[in-house]
């Protein structure tokens, strides 16, 4: 049944299309392929955005006495405190994976 309709479709697309052409509408079909292009391009270019690449599993308390994890952008400088790991990928700034360093920090406790 789907495969009549779709059929169907093609064949009023095509109808439309002919017609068109030979009125001396030439242009409205070559606007309509063009903006079809366009919208078939940019969803296939941009259909990654729509997936959520996060961690998979429960985030896990980062437990390292005396010291602290830090990602550092190599580009930049920013610096991130890593509190919570939540997957073993590090994270992107600039559009450059951050560096894992630690940092030794006196005994006092942190607040």
């Amino acid at each position: 049944m789907l495969r009549s309709w779709r059929a169907l479709l093609a064949l009023a697309v095509l109808i439309v299309v002919v017609v068109l052409w030979a009125i001396g509408k030439g242009d409205v079909v070559m606007a309509v392929v063009l903006g079809a292009l366009v919208l078939i391009t940019g969803r296939t270019m941009f259909r990654s955005y729509s997936v959520t690449k996060g961690p998979t599993g429960p985030a896990v308390d980062v437990e390292e006495r005396g010291r602290l994890l830090v990602y550092a952008c190599e580009t930049c400088g920013e610096q991130l405190v890593l509190l919570r790991r939540g997957t073993d990928a590090p994270p992107r700034h600039c559009s450059e994976k951050m560096v894992l360093r630690h940092v030794d920090v006196p005994d006092r406790e942190l607040n």
